[in-house]
């Protein structure tokens, strides 16, 4: 069997690494993590599937979903692409009673019509749980569905289960928001690419409502990402909730009690508020301090007791929040701040490529992503 772990663009070798180290955390051997185009494939081999699932789903932080492939075929028309759909496990992972949400990708291939594709597959999926009408597969937003992926590209085509369900950069814990909430994933993976192992005191001077320190306080102190919420695989009929709950268990007794001091801080009272609800939500409210500070004034940057400090954050883009014009300055003195740490201390920032040279430091480009249709890249200084 082998698994898709999809992730943001830019995140695969991340990801990569993150796979591995899990798995090898749980003792799941036999299997073969490898990074694809779109994320990373997992070859199980030996390994059990429940449990690899349930871990993978629980434990990353770096990704999007974890889908299993039923199959891959290729396919120049509609009569041979229905015969080998139709020829796939469906009613292994496809709960019966539930719609069916099918996504289709196409490119340089004889079939091409996204629309059509997904009606042959659904049809293809209603034969095969024996519904007596395809249209008691169309997915409406309001009711539970299960997602299945069409990728085709020169007539090979893929067919993938979306385990998931909802992304799984949906904490379940970030209910309030700010004014340009940043993503789960790419704020961990900002901490990832810092090289952060809780060994230095952590700061966000712009933490808006939080995610860069929740984020960092559930990867040092061994908490699940998935902990506090549901899977699209918990309704599928092989789910086997007694291995389910053996990995829950497993994964739940990995924390760590004592952190670094972690320090976030931002201008807007309002925001900082939504940031200890969000970390009370997440389980580490007792493991952040949260403090209203304009730049120049956070823990992070001014608290000479902290020694050598790493720094990860997202400054304002001049989009949703900022005034471009005086950004540059913005940008500048967010610069001198971090050439002003103390020897040993690290710095990442996510930011458009267009404000990096405003900071006027020696970078290193850990990454490159999308953020809000934005294009981003991470830039790492060290002290």
């Amino acid at each position: 069997m082998t698994l898709l772990v999809t992730c943001a663009p830019g995140l695969e070798k991340l990801l990569a690494a993150e796979v591995s180290a899990l798995l090898a955390r749980l003792d799941l051997t036999g299997l073969t993590v490898s990074v694809a185009a779109d994320g990373v494939r997992v070859e199980l081999g030996t390994a059990d599937a429940q449990s690899v699932l349930g871990a993978l789903n629980l434990g990353l932080g770096l990704a999007t979903s974890v889908r299993v492939e039923l199959g891959s075929f290729s396919a120049s028309q509609f009569p041979q692409l229905v015969r080998k759909l139709k020829q796939l496990e469906w009613k292994t992972w496809i709960p019966r009673g539930v719609a069916v949400d099918v996504r289709v990708r196409s490119l340089r291939s004889r079939l091409y019509h996204t629309k059509a594709i997904a009606d042959r597959t659904r049809r293809a999926i209603a034969e095969a749980l024996g519904v007596p009408s395809v249209d008691a597969l169309e997915p409406d937003s309001t009711e539970p569905h299960a997602r299945v992926h069409v990728d085709g590209s020169e007539n090979q085509f893929s067919v993938s289960v979306d385990t998931s369900g909802e992304p799984l950069y949906r904490r379940g814990d970030r209910l309030a928001t700010g004014k340009a909430p940043l993503r789960a994933d790419l704020a961990r993976a900002l901490v990832v690419a810092s090289g952060w192992a809780g060994d230095t005191p952590l700061g966000d001077p712009f933490c808006g409502a939080g995610t860069v320190m929740i984020e960092a306080a559930l990867l040092a102190s061994g908490r699940s990402p998935g902990a506090g919420r549901a899977f699209a695989f918990e309704a599928a009929p092989c789910f086997d909730p007694k291995r389910f709950a053996a990995v829950r268990e497993r994964m739940s007794a990995a924390t760590r009690a004592e952190l670094p001091r972690l320090l976030g801080s931002d201008r807007d009272a309002g925001v900082i508020e939504s940031a200890r609800d969000n970390a009370e939500r997440a389980g580490v409210a007792k493991l952040i301090t949260f403090t209203v500070a304009a730049v120049s004034d956070a823990p992070v940057f001014t608290d000479g007791t902290l020694g050598a400090r790493t720094l990860v954050t997202n400054p304002p883009y001049g989009l949703r929040v900022g005034d471009v014009r005086t950004l540059q300055n913005l940008y500048q003195r967010v610069g001198t701040l971090v050439r002003d740490l103390p020897v040993g201390s690290r710095a990442v920032l996510l930011t458009p490529p267009a404000r990096v040279r405003d900071l006027g430091l020696q970078l290193e480009r850990a990454f490159e992503s999308n953020h809000g249709g934005q294009h981003v890249v991470a830039s790492l200084a060290s002290r």
